[in-house]
């Protein structure tokens, strides 16, 4: 029998059917790892399609369906309820990557590309309202969405490691290889699918336009604050694929090894996870956008310091490399604890699909815009993207401070309210 938390404690995440979301939670986040890192070499060494034109399919259909499906799948998934959704999205990403073996054209590719992003929109509108109903306090989300950043991580890591490990082992397995991936994405994701329809069954739905007629996205867009926030956070996801895409061009811009790049992304992979209990210990009871703010700053510092590589030798490079990396972590993995809790307190729990499908769209324009942008930038100057990038972030982090400094008092939480924070809580 549960015993009843003490006053002035934070329920932690394990009410009923926590494990079952968690469990789909992993499976959900290695398939979009696998999909992430094997799609483009699939098209282009399992099916023969040239480089430029895979990537522009992909880039296409991505782009399709974030705009034709990054804000109705808030509305559909405050229609249906945020189980639906996610069975859902499961369920059109289980059929679509079979079609990867009949793709053989660019068209197909723009289709395909179309279907697996419009299921993971319809996934992300839902994470919102998913998590409000296992969690009932606002510490325990900050451990749940912490925790959920760290199996992500974590799973964007182990798809890339097995897509490289297969691949590194297809003289053996031969053309099976390419027909296997995608079958076992499909299945994973029909598994994830179950999961969260048996979740579906025993929690009510969470159906918050048959409750209050919030005016669909009339209210989101009228609310002036969410709207700054979710403008400042498109610094730290442009940060975030700036990371992941320029980092490698960078570093052998400055004559550095090809096996740097590398360990800096495992580096952080491993790093955030590890940080995310520290992150939590350093947040509790403080203010979620102040929280933000120095999350900023150390992802700002972290990116400014990649100015400090030029002219070093490689050991030095490298030293200097991880410290950064280490800083730029500790800042993701306090942005990944408590960004969508600042979402759902200005929800308020009515419309979470909305108010999540909009605050996804700044990680939908990044990944579309990212990569260009930052070429661009660096066109101008190697070091440009990480000057201009810190001067965002440090701009962001003043943002999120006139914010908090500026929220009403009484029942608006986006501010954040001390939460006393039990000390041997873990982050579970």
């Amino acid at each position: 029998m549960q015993q009843a938390n003490r006053p002035g404690t934070a329920e932690p995440p394990r009410r009923a059917g926590s494990r079952a979301f968690l469990t789909a939670m992993v499976v959900d986040t290695i398939g979009a790892g696998v999909w992430v890192t094997f799609s483009l070499l699939y098209f282009t060494e399992g099916r023969g399609i040239p480089l430029s034109a895979a990537g522009a399919a992909l880039s296409t259909g991505s782009v399709a369906a974030l705009v034709l499906g990054g804000l109705a799948a808030g509305s559909f998934a405050d229609r249906v309820g945020p189980y639906p959704a996610a069975v859902l999205s499961c369920a059109i990403r289980a059929l679509v990557f079979p079609a990867y073996l009949w793709a053989d054209g660019p068209a197909q590719v723009v289709a395909i590309a179309f279907g697996v992003s419009l299921g993971d929109r319809l996934y992300w509108a839902a994470h919102g309202g998913l998590v409000a109903g296992i969690t009932s306090d606002e510490q325990a989300r900050r451990r749940f969405f912490a925790l959920l950043n760290s199996l992500r991580t974590m799973g964007l890591g182990l798809g890339a490691l097995a897509v490289a490990v297969g691949a590194a082992l297809e003289r053996w397995f031969g053309p099976a290889f390419w027909t296997a991936i995608p079958l076992l994405n499909a299945a994973g994701f029909a598994f994830a699918g179950v999961l969260f329809w048996r979740l579906g069954t025993r929690f009510p739905r969470h159906r918050g336009t048959t409750a209050v007629d919030t005016g669909g996205y009339r209210g989101v867009f009228a609310n002036r604050r969410f709207l700054a926030f979710t403008g400042a956070t498109l610094a730290l996801t442009l940060a975030s694929v700036a990371f992941e895409s320029i980092l490698p061009i960078y570093l052998r811009w400055l004559g550095m090894p090809l096996w740097l790049p590398p360990v800096a992304y495992v580096l952080s992979c491993l790093a955030i996870p590890a940080f995310q209990p520290v992150a939590l210990r350093w947040g509790s009871g403080r203010a979620p956008m102040r929280l933000m703010a120095r999350s900023a700053v150390l992802i700002a510092a972290g990116l400014a310091g990649f100015l400090l590589l030029v002219g070093r030798d490689v050991p030095t490079a490298a030293l200097l490399m991880v410290v950064l990396v280490l800083v730029f972590s500790l800042g993701e993995a306090l942005f990944g604890a408590v960004a969508m809790v600042i979402v759902l307190d200005f929800a308020g729990g009515s419309d979470a699909g909305r108010y999540g499908a909009c605050y996804q769209l700044v990680w939908g324009v990044a990944g579309a815009v990212g990569p260009g942008l930052n070429t661009v930038l660096f066109a101008v100057s190697g070091t440009a993207p990480w000057l201009v990038l810190a001067v965002a972030l440090l701009a962001a982090a003043l943002v999120y401070r006139h914010l908090d400094r500026t929220a009403p008092p009484g029942p608006d939480r986006s501010r954040g309210r001390a939460v006393a924070h039990p000390r041997r809580a873990r982050a579970r």
